[in-house]
């Protein structure tokens, strides 16, 4: 009797994303399991149609008790043989207890998540600049489940009608086909400010991009006047798709584009999947770590980094980074391409 397997990733997009990794890798080593997925809606494009689950569970939207219950509910009756937390808080170990199934094996943080797992390892802690930060390592619970064969490629699977709609959606933006296109993320995920390269500087290398002949598209989600922001501090007149694009149409334009100019966020291993050339902008975080192999980067260390911080007064690691740094490496990275982007 084929066995049950749930996983539970909460978040965030680019996590989600890299987490496909565990998702296959997992497939390939149990492949006659049901294999679920427990995680949030809004992370619903980036994993419905993978074909790694049977099916996939999300959590209520906000905090809403009841239905939280119901979700709860549903998976007990479903009486998993292993649950894997790779999110790895207290409340996903937590959830893991709650689900009950027979073999809980996830990372956690504090001791108290440990509690709620039959058998965990615990993210490494380092100290800082005096804080606490932590490094989570998926490959651990690998070495829980004896896993030795990994699948290192990735994908994300796109419909065809979503590649036909996306055709439509160039059309009625009046982005140029005829054109290279470089797609640029200035945004982070909320909260995390420190992230942020200055927007002078955005506006200035799109401006240099745009007069070398570049179709500058802007895309994110969420804060509009932020990056209409950047686009007033402009001589020229880029693209601006922030909160035009769905998931689907971000991955595609970042499949067809020339480049991707992006903060250490989601965009970053968006591109990485589709081997499309990229460069991460990187400030309090460490790029060794984090960026994708296949990725370029651009980082100036100061004495206080890599801090890992939210917000930060000086940003003195982002200041340090010159718009002709990333401009002298979009010319280095593109200057044996000669080729146009046309649709077939």
């Amino acid at each position: 009797m084929n066995k049950k397997i749930l996983i539970i990733k909460t978040g965030a997009l680019g996590d989600i994303i890299s987490s496909f990794h565990f998702f296959f890798t997992l497939k390939e080593n149990f492949p006659d399991d049901e294999i679920f997925l427990l995680t949030q809606k809004i992370y619903k494009d980036a994993v419905e149609f993978c074909p790694v689950f049977k099916k996939i569970f999300y959590l209520p939207e906000g905090f809403n008790f009841l239905k939280f219950l119901k979700i709860i509910k549903i998976l007990r009756r479903l009486k998993f043989n292993m649950i894997c937390d790779i999110q790895g808080n207290i409340k996903t170990n937590f959830y893991s207890f709650l689900i009950g199934g027979r073999k809980r094996y996830g990372i956690y943080k504090k001791m108290i998540g440990r509690l709620f797992l039959t058998k965990g390892l615990r993210i490494k802690k380092r100290r800082i600049n005096g804080k606490v930060f932590y490094e989570k390592s998926r490959k651990s619970i690998f070495e829980i489940l004896g896993i030795k064969k990994y699948v290192k490629e990735l994908k994300i699977y796109i419909p065809e009608e979503k590649r036909e709609i996306f055709k439509n959606f160039i059309k009625n933006n009046n982005v140029n086909e005829n054109k290279k296109w470089i797609i640029i993320h200035p945004l982070t995920t909320k909260g995390y400010l420190a992230k942020r390269w200055l927007k002078k500087n955005f506006a200035q290398l799109a401006d240099k991009l745009i007069e070398d002949g570049y179709e500058v598209i802007f895309v994110g989600k969420g804060e509009l006047e932020y990056v209409n922001d950047i686009i007033l501090k402009m001589r020229t007149k880029p693209k601006n798709l922030v909160d035009k694009t769905d998931f689907y149409n971000l991955c595609l334009l970042i499949e067809k584009a020339s480049l991707v100019i992006t903060t250490d966020s989601s965009p970053l291993h968006i591109s990485s999947i589709f081997g499309t050339k990229s460069i991460g902008i990187f400030g309090p975080t460490n790029p060794e770590k984090i960026c994708p192999k296949n990725a370029y980067y651009i980082y100036k260390k100061v004495d206080c980094s890599p801090c890992y911080k939210k917000r930060c007064k000086s940003m003195k690691c982002m200041e340090e980074i010159k718009v002709e740094n990333v401009y002298d490496k979009v010319k280095e990275i593109l200057k044996d391409e000669d080729k146009y982007i046309k649709f077939n």
